[in-house]
């Protein structure tokens, strides 16, 4: 056996966001984030989980009642090892080790990552009313809530089969003609809400 004169070259590394990464990535991935390119996930997505780090709201996760939705690469700069692309993404998604980091099968010659978190919610939580009431609850405990997460991925252009009508419901639910006015009222009611209880 004979040494070699230079390491085996790594792939590129890449990772899939079709949720909040694609708008937030923190600072320790942005840090790292060289370019992105349109991607379409080559899995079904939909609001499928219940996340405590969105006060309970609704969030995006593999599910096979979705659609694959139009997501991004992220595209980690050159000397990005892999073991330090994992634990940047497990960081960010809140998780105290990789379980949860996955790698996905797509063309281009890169390794790609991508969070994939199991889905809690039963199929009778995924109806637009019910994720909606869901996103109206998660806004008391914040910002970070259902309802900003669901405005952000759509104006990222994420849209399940479910997205629409989730949104529509959250309008009606709250009386506004938008999610930013449905956002701004119930940031209102926030500090009304605390001084009551």
């Amino acid at each position: 056996m004979r040494a070699l004169r230079s390491p085996v070259p790594q792939r590129r590394l890449a990772i899939l966001a079709y949720g909040s990464l694609l708008h937030t990535p923190g600072p320790g991935l942005a840090a790292v984030i060289a370019g992105r390119e349109p991607c379409r996930t080559p899995f079904p997505v939909e609001y499928g989980r219940a996340s405590r780090r969105w006060g309970g709201g609704p969030v995006l996760v593999p599910h096979p009642d979705g659609g694959p939705v139009d997501g991004a690469l992220l595209l980690l700069a050159d000397g990005v090892e892999l073991g330090t692309a994992v634990d940047l993404l497990a960081e960010r998604e809140g998780l105290a080790t990789a379980r949860g980091i996955l790698e996905v099968d797509l063309p281009g010659g890169r390794t790609v990552l991508t969070a994939a978190l199991p889905r809690n919610l039963p199929a009778p939580d995924m109806t637009p009313e019910a994720l909606a009431r869901r996103a109206l609850r998660s806004a008391a405990h914040g910002p970070r809530n259902g309802v900003s997460y669901l405005r952000g991925a759509l104006a990222c252009g994420v849209r399940t089969p479910r997205s629409e009508a989730y949104a529509e419901a959250l309008c009606a639910l709250t009386g506004a003609g938008s999610l930013e006015e449905a956002e701004r009222l119930l940031a209102l009611a926030r500090p009304a809400e605390d001084l009551e209880g």
